[in-house]
């Protein structure tokens, strides 16, 4: 069932376990057997993470054009592991080319907004989104960052001035989230006052 939908929910399978076995399961011995499914099917998050470097590359080599960006962290050893420090998952950019070159046919008002993913490590996805002459919504950038935070916000809206954005006379749609507005004010965001607009809106329809 489970590799069927991933999304099947846990009361669905101890449901489902039921009907079967004539058995009722607990909440949690269903939770944990779905995470162990997920694992055989997906693989773990660790590994997922270790591998995405290689993704990329490939991603880029059959997708020309496409843009990455990445920021790692170096960790020092901790308990019960090698002496040798470690390279960490920090924040990531990317936007496909078809996605840039098909912002200049858009109109020039760019929306961006965050949302949390949750997984395992809880991480936040960044948006930035146009519409077409047909109120059609382009994706035009994505980041994966840690959370709401200053540094994140400036990793993403200075990467999509650089790579996905570069036009002049702009408009940029934020929320009311301080950050973004200070991360915006700053002078090594790319977005000034004499190459863009900002505004505030509750939600882009």
């Amino acid at each position: 069932m489970i590799e069927n939908d991933l999304s099947t929910s846990v009361p669905t399978l101890i449901a489902h376990i039921k009907s079967i076995e004539g058995y009722t399961t607990t909440y949690r011995k269903a939770w944990l057997e779905k995470q162990n499914v997920v694992e055989d099917v997906y693989d773990n998050w660790e590994r997922s993470y270790h591998d995405l470097l290689r993704l990329l590359q490939v991603m880029q080599k059959f997708l020309p054009g496409m843009v990455v960006e990445k920021e790692t962290l170096l960790m020092p050893p901790q308990g019960g592991q090698p002496v040798e420090s470690f390279i960490m998952f920090h924040r990531l950019f990317w936007s496909f080319r078809p996605c840039i070159d098909g912002f200049q046919y858009c109109k020039p008002i760019i929306h961006v907004n965050g949302t949390w993913l949750y997984s395992k490590y809880r991480v936040t996805l960044f948006v930035a989104v146009a519409k077409d002459g047909n109120n059609k919504i382009l994706l035009i950038a994505f980041a994966i960052v840690e959370s709401e935070s200053v540094r994140a916000w400036q990793f993403f809206l200075r990467n999509l001035k650089r790579h996905g954005t570069p036009q002049h006379g702009l408009c940029l749609i934020l929320d009311r989230h301080q950050l973004i507005k200070s991360v915006y004010s700053r002078h090594d965001s790319g977005w000034t006052t004499q190459n863009s607009v900002h505004v505030f809106c509750r939600h882009i329809a």
